[in-house]
């Protein structure tokens, strides 16, 4: 794209801000975010002379106004609480976030002229206790987290308010995206930083869950084709590789040098003991596009 105007909601965030550098050269961004993280970039983003950002929560009336006055071509909305862990012990400030913030964003698209709108949602947390594998679209949606069920309904509250009229969408339901410099709460930086200190690393469960990662690169060049295009739909971001969480630590262990065995504890309620998406849908549209594999993946992320 070129010579846009985009508006990233939670632009500070890992794929939010990696949308923004991906972006900033050619096109004017705008980034809404309420700073509840990654605060350090607020200075990097001084030096893209392309980008604003704005201080503001996206569950805040005021954004109606901001969004109106940019008048975006494009809006990506990465904002989201995103731990199946906070959604249930504060399910209401999950809720908040994640259905009525995305309810806000998607009334003030409804007063632009024209503008492509895109919902990050969540692969795994959608679909719940997957029916066979690997899960395509057309799975049914049986969250068991409120986290899930959050996501669900924000995918709700855009097919409600934009199928069939002249605003066009997507929305994107990414795997477990991973990449250098992504907080420590999910589960590779996790394992990365107690190795590197040498503390021991705690696995939920046995170990053999699996899920399935999506390198950062890989997203945000999907996202990329797809604005391009303009494309509409709902779409799988995902290597389809069934990775079991033992293997990622015995890969991570072998690059890093560790020496500890983790210590297993009990899984966490709501969380899907094995999962992974068919991405096949998403590859008829992007052909030949090549998915990072993830030993290649967690060397990339140890190298950056």
């Amino acid at each position: 794209m070129e010579s846009k105007k985009i508006i990233i909601t939670g632009g500070l965030g890992f794929l939010g801000y990696s949308l923004l550098k991906k972006f900033q050269s050619k096109n004017n961004i705008l980034v809404i975010d309420n700073l509840s993280s990654n605060v350090h970039k607020i200075e990097e983003i001084k030096n893209y002379k392309s980008c604003e950002l704005i201080n503001l929560d996206i569950t805040d009336n005021k954004i109606n106004k901001v969004i109106k006055s940019y008048n975006p071509d494009y809006i990506i909305h990465t904002a989201a609480q995103t731990s199946v862990i906070n959604s249930i012990n504060q399910p209401e400030k999950n809720n908040k976030i994640n259905i009525d913030g995305t309810r806000n964003i998607i009334e003030s698209v409804k007063e632009l002229s024209d503008c492509f709108f895109m919902l990050i949602s969540s692969g795994g947390a959608v679909y719940g206790t997957p029916n066979y594998l690997p899960v395509d679209e057309n799975h049914i949606l049986d969250p068991i987290s409120p986290y899930g069920i959050s996501k669900m309904e924000a995918e709700k509250i855009t097919l409600e308010h934009l199928k069939d009229t002249k605003y066009k969408y997507s929305i994107i339901r990414p795997s477990n995206i991973y990449g250098a410099h992504q907080k420590e709460a999910n589960v590779i930086p996790k394992f990365i930083s107690l190795m590197k200190k040498n503390k021991t690393v705690s696995i939920y469960g046995d170990g053999n869950s699996t899920r399935d990662y999506v390198f950062i690169d890989d997203i945000v060049e999907i996202i990329n084709k797809i604005c391009e295009k303009k494309t509409e739909g709902i779409f799988n971001v995902s290597s389809n590789e069934e990775v079991k969480i033992i293997e990622i630590f015995n890969k991570l262990k072998s690059e890093l040098d560790y020496k500890k065995n983790p210590k297993y504890i009990s899984k966490v309620d709501g969380e899907i003991m094995n999962i992974y998406l068919d991405n096949s849908k998403i590859l008829n549209l992007i052909r030949n596009f090549k998915f990072t594999n993830i030993g290649n993946g967690l060397k990339k992320t140890l190298s950056d």
